[in-house]
């Protein structure tokens, strides 16, 4: 007999005790099952390019039928969900800045003489605002030509599309930014939540609990190094996005370390939960990625939050990662100030206060 015939059967037995031992193990079955269905729901229903109900806002200075008719056209169509008429500019400009609007549709006074609809996206997301704009230009493209059937003569309406926040709508410009609280995330969840459970392992973890520390003390040694690595790598993201890819910061580099480290406390406090509740360094890596994956897609990173279902969108706002990447974004590409996103670091130091508070609570469990 061969070698080959003599290891196989070994190699069988092996591998069959090894499928026993993974499933026979409740903390392995719940790992293998409930990511794969969370995270493909999330998935199917949250990462989506096909926008539903755009929030727009309209500034219309033409009492123009034409003009009014595309006004009509653009409310009626399902793709759209109005969120305000504007009677003024700054209105208009504000719904926009504000993040209120997607999409903001302008009809100048002249517009009898110009035939000209202005059309300005949020290009923080490029692929949402040029998905956006194609719909506002297929709705106009329609009534071109249906003019043309019924009067013989082309409609001859047209579009003017102006990117904000991103003005050569570079791909980069959305990706990139929204890496500075991805990759910090990543990092930031994985050495937290092995921070406990990895000493279980290794044997160290009851050698701590001789040390004189309380667990608030305990606690704080856990989050400072963890917190301080993301702020570093947020840091070296930040100077490969200016630096390298060019990408002009045109906020407050105070207010940018600011969300940073609000945020990565906050993730923290996520991590340090987990490890106080995983036995083993498997299970802390399995949850971790079962959180941060969903948090990235739920965020508005790929898709913007509008597009997704009501349901979904109800989910975001219990998401630390949406709250970071909003203020982020506004802050790095918009240059708002730390005061402008305060709506959005208020849940962000809240989310961080449940998330410390949790660990806390948990290392006081296992400590006592």
């Amino acid at each position: 007999m061969s070698n080959f015939q003599l290891a196989f059967p070994r190699l069988m037995a092996l591998i069959y005790k090894e499928f026993v031992v993974m499933l026979m193990d409740k903390g392995t079955r719940k790992i293998l099952v409930l990511p794969i269905i969370i995270q493909s729901i999330l998935f199917g229903y949250g990462a989506t390019f096909n926008l539903e109900h755009v929030p727009f806002v309209i500034y219309q200075d033409s009492n123009d039928k034409v003009a009014t008719e595309i006004v009509r056209r653009v409310s009626n169509s399902p793709a759209f969900a109005q969120v305000k008429f504007c009677k003024d500019e700054l209105c208009y400009k504000q719904t926009l800045d504000h993040g209120d609007a997607l999409l903001g549709i302008f009809i100048a006074s002249d517009f009898h003489k110009t035939k000209t609809i202005f059309i300005a996206t949020d290009a923080r997301n490029t692929a949402s605002a040029n998905t956006a704009a194609s719909y506002v230009q297929s709705i106009v493209a329609s009534y071109n030509n249906e003019q043309k059937q019924i009067k013989g003569i082309y409609g001859g309406i047209s579009v003017e599309h102006r990117y904000l926040y991103n003005v050569n709508n570079i791909t980069q410009y959305s990706i990139l930014t929204g890496m500075i609280l991805a990759l910090s995330m990543i990092q930031v969840m994985m050495l937290s939540s092995l921070s406990v459970s990895r000493e279980r392992e290794e044997g160290t973890f009851d050698m701590m609990l001789l040390a004189p520390l309380n667990p608030v003390e305990i606690l704080i040694g856990k989050a400072l190094p963890p917190t301080i690595v993301a702020i570093t790598q947020g840091l070296a993201l930040f100077l490969i996005c200016v630096l390298w890819f060019d990408i002009a910061f045109q906020g407050n580099f105070f207010s940018f370390i600011f969300v940073i480290s609000t945020f990565s406390l906050c993730t923290v406090g996520i991590g340090l939960a987990i490890s106080a509740l995983s036995s083993t360094s498997q299970q802390s890596v399995v949850i971790s990625f079962t959180i941060v994956l969903p948090s990235i897609i739920l965020s508005g990173m790929i898709t913007p939050r509008s597009a997704m279902p009501e349901l979904m969108q109800y989910f975001t706002l219990v998401t630390s990662f949406y709250y970071g990447l909003e203020a982020l974004r506004r802050i790095y590409l918009e240059g708002q100030e730390l005061m402008n996103v305060i709506h959005l670091l208020i849940p962000l130091f809240g989310l961080g206060a449940v998330s410390m508070g949790t660990a806390v609570a948990l290392f006081r469990g296992k400590l006592g």
